[in-house]
């Protein structure tokens, strides 16, 4: 007689063998070697303990057999006729007795989807567990306890990317056929027995049972079961094993978890998510040798060893990444956080930020996984070398199919490593409603996450990540945000996300400054007491020059090669793309000399562009090439972390926050020699002839900002601008939100500007709540279009139709390469460019939301042609738009 009546009948994974078959491994095996990935994790990590146990009342042996308990039941779904004739062999092959016609179709099978289908059978067999109490009574009946567990089973039945809620699900869908009714029944028999045994296996060694109610779901679980679940389908020669011999008993079945917890400590430590953390030894071992802690390093050891929100508002080149880093190291070593995650405006500055965050990886961790969000990634060998999709019964339902996909989206590894590096997008996807967001929440809410330019971001993105830094006090992690300098009023709301606790002093005007706000109170350190430490002060003499649109005229440009003849090093900074282009072509015509000149901006494939930004930091960087003047054509990239030096910068008009980070590039690093005429830093600022900003508006639209701005700069009359005080001289008036004396055209262009950001923060409230209605794909061009508010979300795959198929820019056909190259192949070969592009082609969107436009190849490079517009893309200038046509 078998000791389990139902449940030993249900296979959970099935693959194609050569010798026997079809290998089958149990249902009931599968969710226990699930189980064994999170105990095994758990013991492994007193963070994700916290973070489960927060606010609760219950000792943590409790919550973690209620952990066990319900990612047991992340299947809880297959055992469903449905899921089973999804491999009508392994089916029959458990149930000889079964009469092999009378099964579901084969469509019916292929639409089934376990997850939704375990949240609406779980719902189905509670509801026949509840009486519906005395119809004379004046009391309602008492809840059931099954009524609190629809939290935890709605996170662990999303475990496949989306979470679904037991209110919202289309249960037509899910109900069961009647000439399936028979099934029906063994199959919720099987669940009930399934519930029994586990509460056998987990809750009654804790003292609990199943009429006991659990502790409040952590937003956490989702990701954590997900992960787990992964893992745990990680069956090669030697971990997790498929095994099809029903248990014995009780007993055989806890014999078997405990065995497959040394798999499960197998592919975690394989995975790369765990790993040793060295001791924190301050500060200084993270600098190069011979240097010590400066500025605000020095005030690293007195930050709290506790969760929360620290906002560092230090000059440029002062430390503030090393400081950050030390902090995140100093509360991983206080066990507060697993990992660190750096988040970083636009990709130059992610791809600049990993080679700082090479040298001290190693530091921090032995053997760390150091990845690079969108590309460049360093990543665990063993587990990214899992590319083979070995072939299974259930498709693309399987758990190990999906990880591999995912992983193969190389920006997705971040969350997995213990140093991530990566875009803001990647950070803010993790509140929007994107499949497998709750991996990122996850990754996120194990780690420090520190967010760098935060000056940098828009209303809309500010939006979203205000409700991520919500989610991390949630959960008790700790987040960091770096900036020059903030605006009184934006600071004071990121503070607010984690409390309304203030510091008297909070507002207090010292700079730099450290604002720390955790959920017990706020604190706020300075460097009053160490005077030593306080930047240097040093000034800059700006120089205004009046130009139609800002735009360099020729008396400009011969002057900027002028000067790189004469040795120096000059950056031009415009505004925009197809700007920097037409300054880069003029350029080229009049350079006689042939100085060299360079062009990068974002409009670039990632593979130029990391040829462009090596090149740059090669030329212009700390140990640059500066025996012969050279002259840099460049957007905003430029003005966010990469570590550039420049004697001349010339840029168009912009806010004062960005302003100052472009100014930061100017005489970065001290040098013994400058050429004659730049001993010290020569700055032009190109201001407009007459009212108003044109084109310039569309990217810095707050007119009130930019005229207050200039007029900060015209008020100097030749005078110099002293560094650091103008950090908050300058910006406390210019952000000021009382109204000055402004000309009508500001007025006009503000009452624009205001409604434009109530309509963004309404934008960013109705994606959030999205978040929780609807699903959308998680790859690149989705976040982009999801975090960036339209701003550089149309990404366009260039190619050439040739005999063997389509010819990408990097000369790789597209039909040649393997599942796993193309996803790389397209990050590598797409251009993002403005939305407003859109309307040029009637090429449509594909699903993946890239748009494929045919061109030709020519001698410089590949060239489109439409109806009175031309489009190229070159190595040297990257993809450019010309309307009128004028093809050559």
């Amino acid at each position: 007689m078998e000791p389990f009546k139902y449940i030993c009948h249900y296979w959970g994974k099935s693959s194609k063998s050569l010798t026997k078959g079809n290998d089958i491994h149990l249902l009931i095996y599968h969710c226990l070697d699930v189980a064994a990935v999170a105990d095994c994790w758990w013991d492994q990590s007193v963070v994700l303990q916290n973070a489960f146990c927060r606010n609760e009342m219950l000792s943590k042996q409790r919550v973690k057999a209620w952990l066990l308990f319900f990612i047991a039941l992340h299947d809880i779904g297959k055992f469903d006729i449905r899921f089973q004739y999804k491999s009508a062999e392994s089916w029959l092959k458990l149930n000889p007795a079964t009469p092999s016609l009378n099964g579901p179709s084969t469509q019916m099978c292929r639409k089934f989807n376990h997850g939704a289908a375990g949240l609406y059978w779980f719902n189905q067999d509670s509801l026949s567990e509840q009486s519906p109490g005395d119809f004379f009574s004046f009391f309602d009946a008492a809840p059931h306890p099954y009524e609190s567990w629809f939290p935890w089973v709605e996170a662990v039945t999303g475990h496949h990317g989306f979470i679904l809620h037991s209110q919202d699900q289309d249960k037509s869908r899910w109900e069961m056929p009647a000439s399936l009714a028979s099934y029906a029944a063994q199959d919720k028999q099987a669940r009930e027995e399934w519930i029994s045994v586990l509460e056998a296996l987990f809750l009654t060694p804790a003292g609990l049972s199943i009429n006991d109610i659990p502790p409040d779901c952590s937003s956490l679980l989702a990701g954590f079961c997900s992960l787990a679940d992964w893992l745990g389908s990680w069956t090669t020669t030697d971990t997790f094993l498929f095994k099809e011999d029903a248990p014995s008993g009780i007993q055989a079945l806890r014999t078997y978890f405990q065995d497959r917890q040394q798999d499960a400590c197998r592919v975690l430590a394989l995975s790369g998510l765990v790993s040793n953390k060295r001791r924190y030894d301050g500060v200084h071992a993270l600098l190069d040798n011979g240097y010590q802690p400066r500025q605000l390093q020095v005030l690293v050891d007195a930050l709290p060893a506790a969760p929360g929100l620290t906002v560092i508002e230090a000059p440029t080149g002062s430390g503030k990444t090393e400081t950050a880093l030390a902090y995140a190291w100093k509360l991983i070593d206080q066990q507060l956080a697993d990992s660190v995650i750096f988040a970083l405006p636009t990709q130059a500055t992610a791809n600049a930020m990993l080679s700082r965050m090479e040298a001290n990886a190693s530091r921090l961790f032995t053997s760390p996984n150091l990845i690079l969000a969108h590309g460049n990634s360093r990543f665990n060998h063993l587990f990214q070398s899992i590319k083979s999709r070995a072939f299974t019964e259930q498709g693309q339902e399987e758990a190990w199919v999906q990880c591999c996909q995912w992983l193969s989206q190389s920006n997705k590894k971040v969350f997995l490593g213990q140093i991530g590096v990566c875009t803001i997008d990647q950070v803010l996807i993790s509140v929007l409603p994107v499949k497998h967001r709750f991996i990122r929440g996850l990754g996120i809410g194990r780690s420090v996450l520190i967010v760098d330019e935060v000056h940098a971001y828009d209303t809309y993105m500010n939006g979203l990540l205000e409700a991520v830094l919500k989610a991390q006090a949630d959960v008790g992690g700790s987040v960091i945000l770096l900036s020059a300098t903030l605006p009184m009023k934006q600071k004071q709301k990121l503070l607010d996300t984690y409390g309304l606790h203030t510091d008297p002093e909070e507002n207090n005007s010292a700079y730099p400054l450290i604002n720390w706000r955790g959920v017990n109170g706020a604190q706020r350190f300075d460097l009053l007491a160490h005077p030593e430490q306080l930047p240097p002060r040093f000034s800059i003499q700006p120089e205004p020059i009046y130009l139609a649109d800002m735009l360099p005229d020729l008396t400009m440009l011969e002057r900027m090669i002028a000067a790189a003849n004469a040795g120096a090093q000059v950056c031009l900074i415009c505004n925009l793309v197809d700007v920097a282009q037409v300054c880069y072509q003029r350029l080229k015509e009049l350079n006689n000399t042939q100085v060299d000149i360079d062009l990068f901006h974002a409009r670039f494939t990632l593979n130029s562009r990391r040829e462009k930004e090596n090149r740059v930091i090669s030329n212009f960087g700390k140990n640059g090439k500066r025996n012969v003047g050279r002259i840099l054509v460049a957007t905003q990239v430029v003005e966010q972390s990469l570590d550039v030096d420049f004697d001349w910068l010339i840029t168009q008009h912009c806010p004062a926050d960005l302003l100052f980070q472009r100014l930061g590039r100017l005489h970065r690093h001290h040098r013994k020699y400058r050429p004659a005429g730049f001993e010290i830093p020569l700055a032009t600022v190109l201001l407009p002839d007459g009212e108003g900003y044109g084109r310039h508006e569309h990217i810095y639209s707050n007119v009130r900002v930019m005229w207050r701005t200039q007029q900060h700069i015209e008020e100097l009359n030749g005078a110099s601008l002293f560094f650091p005080d103008a950090y908050r001289q300058w910006l406390d008036s210019i952000y000021d939100d009382a109204e000055m004396d402004e000309p009508e055209w500001v007025i006009k262009g503000m009452d624009k500007f205001e409604s434009a950001e109530c309509e963004k923060r309404f934008k960013a409230r109705k994606v959030l709540q999205w978040a929780e209605e609807y699903s959308l794909q998680d790859n690149d061009e989705t976040i982009l279009a999801v975090t960036r508010d339209g701003e550089m979300s149309l990404p366009l795959l260039p190619y050439v139709q040739t005999s063997s198929g389509k010819q990408l820019l990097d000369g790789q056909v597209y039909e040649d390469l393997s599942h796993e190259q193309q996803y790389e192949a397209l990050a590598l070969n797409r251009v993002n460019v403005p939305f407003t592009w859109k309307r040029s082609f009637s090429e449509v969107v594909d699903e993946d939301g890239l748009l494929w436009l045919e061109g030709k190849q020519n001698q410089d490079g590949w060239i489109w042609q439409g109806n009175n517009i031309v489009i190229t893309y070159t190595r040297d200038e990257g993809m450019t738009r010309v309307i009128p046509a004028n093809p050559k």
